[in-house]
C-alpha cells in the first residue's frame, strides 16, 4: 500500500528545498560589518616644543684660595659686597712668608759670594796653566767647581723669586669686578693649600646650563633660539641662544648645553632653577592617539586601520610617526597618512586587513564629543 503524506507535510519539504535550492545559488554568506570607534585626521598649526630644567649661573666666576698656607690675618669682605678688580679680600699671617724671603735673600748672598770666588780661583787657575805651573786636569777641577756654583747662585734666586711671590700671594685679590656669592672660612682659622675661602661671580653676563638628551641635540645648532622660564612666572618668557654644547655625553646619554641670556634682567639670580623650552626640530601638522597604532618592527614606524566609509571596510597601513616627540598621549605622524581619512582609535588588535567595518555610533553622546 503507497503512503501518501499530508498537505502541511509537503508544504514544509517543498520550503525547505527551496531554501537548500537558494544557499547552493548563492554560495556566500552576509558579513555583518563591524562597528568601530574612529577619528577623522585633522591638521594643527601648533609648535611643538620641549621644556627641560636649567641652572642660571654667571659667564665669569671663580673660587679664591691660597695657594700656601697658614693662619688667616684678616678677612675684609663678606657675602653680598661688591668688590673691583684688585682690591685686596683677605690677607694670611704674613711672618711665615717675610721669614722665608729673609732666608731665600741670605741663600742667594751666599751663592753669589761663592760664584764670585770660583770665578776667581778660574781664572788664576787657568793663567797658571798657561805658564805650564799647573795641569789640564786641575784646570778641569776648577772650571767643574766654578760650574756648579754657578748652578747654586741660579737656585738661590729661583728660591728668592718663589719667595717673594709667596709674601705676595699671602693677600686674596679679586681677579675682576664681580660680587662675593660665597665665603667659607672666618678670621684666624688654619687653612690648607689651594682651600677655597670665596666664591666670586660677575652678574653681567648670565647663562644657562641644560642637560639634554643625546637624540635632543643632535638636531640644535649653534645660534638657535630658545625661552627661559621663571619659576612662578609661567607668562613670562626670556629669549636665550644656544652658545655651546659638550662635546662629551655624561651618564650616558646627558649632555651639557650653554644658552646665553639676551641683555641684563634683575630678576634672575646665579643659581636659580628655570624652564628652557626647545622649539622641536618639525612642526607636525597630523598626530594619532597612541591606542589606534600597532607598534612595528623598525623604529619609528608602526601600522593603522583605516576605515573606507564608501565600502564599509577597513585596511592595514603602515605610517612612519616620531615617539620622541610623544605629548599628551598623541603620536606626530610623519607619513603614511593624510586629512580627511578615518583612522580606527580602538580595539585594532582584533581587525584584520580586509574586514568589513563600519562607524561606530553611540546611542547617547555627550556635548562636545566626536564618534
Amino acid at each position: 500500500m503507497i503512503h501518501i503524506p499530508s498537505p502541511r507535510v509537503l508544504l514544509a519539504s517543498i520550503a525547505i528545498a527551496g531554501l537548500c535550492a537558494c544557499t547552493q545559488e548563492t554560495g556566500k554568506i552576509i558579513e555583518q560589518p563591524r562597528p568601530v570607534k574612529v577619528e577623522q585626521i585633522g591638521t594643527s598649526n601648533s609648535q611643538t616644543s620641549e621644556s627641560f630644567i636649567g641652572t642660571v649661573r654667571a659667564r665669569q666666576r671663580a673660587e679664591l684660595g691660597f695657594e700656601s698656607g697658614g693662619k688667616i690675618a684678616a678677612i675684609m669682605v663678606d657675602v653680598g659686597d661688591k668688590v673691583s678688580a684688585g682690591q685686596i679680600l683677605a690677607r694670611l699671617d704674613a711672618i711665615p712668608a717675610q721669614e722665608r724671603l729673609s732666608k731665600a735673600e741670605s741663600d742667594r748672598k751666599a751663592a753669589v759670594a761663592a760664584a764670585t770666588e770660583r770665578e776667581a780661583q778660574l781664572h788664576r787657575t787657568q793663567q797658571l796653566e798657561r805658564d805650564q805651573v799647573v795641569s789640564p786636569a786641575a784646570l778641569e777641577s776648577v772650571q767643574a767647581q766654578y760650574q756648579a756654583a754657578i748652578s747654586q747662585l741660579q737656585a738661590a734666586e729661583a728660591a728668592l723669586t718663589l719667595a717673594r711671590r709667596d709674601l705676595v700671594l699671602s693677600q686674596i685679590k679679586a681677579p675682576f669686578d664681580g660680587q662675593i656669592v660665597a665665603r667659607t672660612a672666618q678670621p684666624y682659622a688654619d687653612i690648607a693649600p689651594g682651600q677655597a675661602i670665596f666664591q666670586i661671580e660677575d652678574a653681567a653676563v648670565l647663562e644657562v646650563v641644560v642637560s639634554l638628551p643625546d637624540i635632543v641635540t643632535s638636531r640644535l645648532s649653534t645660534g638657535q633660539v630658545a625661552s627661559l622660564t621663571l619659576p612662578g612666572q609661567v607668562s613670562k618668557n626670556l629669549p636665550i641662544r644656544l652658545e655651546k654644547l659638550s662635546g662629551r655625553a655624561d651618564n650616558g646619554s646627558q649632555v651639557q648645553a650653554t644658552f646665553r641670556i639676551e641683555g641684563h634682567n634683575t630678576e634672575l639670580r646665579t643659581g636659580t632653577t628655570v624652564s628652557v623650552a626647545l622649539p622641536g626640530s618639525t612642526q607636525y601638522s597630523i598626530s594619532i592617539p597612541a591606542s589606534a597604532l600597532l607598534p612595528g618592527q623598525q623604529k619609528g614606524e608602526g601600522d593603522v586601520f583605516i576605515l573606507d566609509t564608501a565600502r564599509q571596510r577597513v585596511s592595514l597601513r603602515r605610517i612612519r610617526i616620531d615617539t620622541a616627540l610623544a605629548q599628551n598621549g598623541r603620536l606626530p605622524v610623519l607619513g603614511g597618512i593624510k586629512p580627511g581619512e578615518w583612522i580606527v582609535v580602538a580595539g585594532t588588535p582584533f581587525l584584520s586587513d580586509g574586514q568589513a567595518a563600519t562607524r561606530f555610533t553611540p546611542l547617547t553622546r555627550l556635548e562636545g564629543t566626536q564618534p
